[in-house]
């Protein structure tokens, strides 16, 4: 009976490894460009308020100006994104809330992000979701999905600084085009993942889909076990990040 058990387990493991990436390869797919279209907090989504608005407050306080929130439509299938931006201008760091509306319900995290003039990005939020495509080598991404409150995720992004861009110069955006630095990273997604063998452009010039290379990959790093194992890989190389920070600011402390 064991060893029947494990046959069915191995077969329908085998079957979401061959349908997953068909799955994917059929329904994927990335907009072209990208439109936010500014939306008043008091007229978000119920669901997306409860996520989003509490936030803003709590940005205002770390010394962030609300740049407003934006509907920036359907990313993905049968999702809608919702982002709330907002901008430090004595440190030039950017902030953002993202809600993603998806069929099962709204998730929700809260990043910090500075880019340098050399063309480096360094960003720290609390996504739970790691992404099933190789990330930019020019943006350096910590995920701390166990941080609960603005504050404390940005002192942690401010010490990251000053371990990995002591003396790089951030670089902020003009007044008013602000929500510019969002679309420039959503509209590179396509393009860049198209370099890599992952996309291509659709006939119709209007979205990405993935080449059965990228449906292949992007699946199976989704699937169990892979799946478990990457965020275990995360998990424990977050936890040491931190511990290495907490080290470099005691350190810090008793020079002082």
């Amino acid at each position: 009976m064991i060893d029947n058990f494990w046959m069915d387990a191995a077969a329908v493991i085998g079957v979401l490894h061959i349908a997953g990436p068909l799955a994917l390869h059929s329904t994927f797919r990335f907009p072209a460009k990208i439109a936010p279209l500014p939306v008043a907090a008091g007229e978000l989504p119920e669901a997306v308020a409860k996520c989003v608005v509490p936030r803003i407050a709590e940005m205002e306080r770390l010394g962030f100006e609300n740049l407003g929130c934006y509907d920036c439509g359907e990313l993905t299938l049968q999702t809608r994104t919702y982002v709330a931006q907002f901008c430090n201008r004595t440190t030039n760091d950017f902030a953002n809330v993202t809600a993603v509306v998806t069929p099962h319900g709204v998730a929700s995290y809260f990043e910090f992000s500075t880019r340098f003039s050399n063309g480096a990005v360094l960003e720290t939020n609390t996504n739970k979701t790691l992404p099933l495509t190789p990330g930019n080598p020019d943006v350096r991404v910590f995920r701390f999905a166990d941080v609960a409150e603005p504050e404390a995720l940005y002192q942690i992004h401010r010490r990251l600084l000053e371990k990995y861009a002591a003396g790089w110069w951030p670089a902020g955006e003009p007044k008013g085009q602000e929500i510019q630095r969002l679309v420039r990273v959503l509209e590179n997604y396509g393009p860049r993942h198209a370099k890599i063998g992952y996309m291509a452009l659709a006939a119709d010039g209007e979205s990405y889909r993935l080449t059965w290379k990228g449906a292949f990959l992007m699946a199976w790093r989704g699937l169990w076990p892979a799946s478990l194992l990457r965020r275990m890989l995360e998990r424990h190389e977050m936890r040491v990040e931190r511990h290495e920070l907490e080290v470099r600011g005691v350190a810090a402390l008793q020079k002082a």
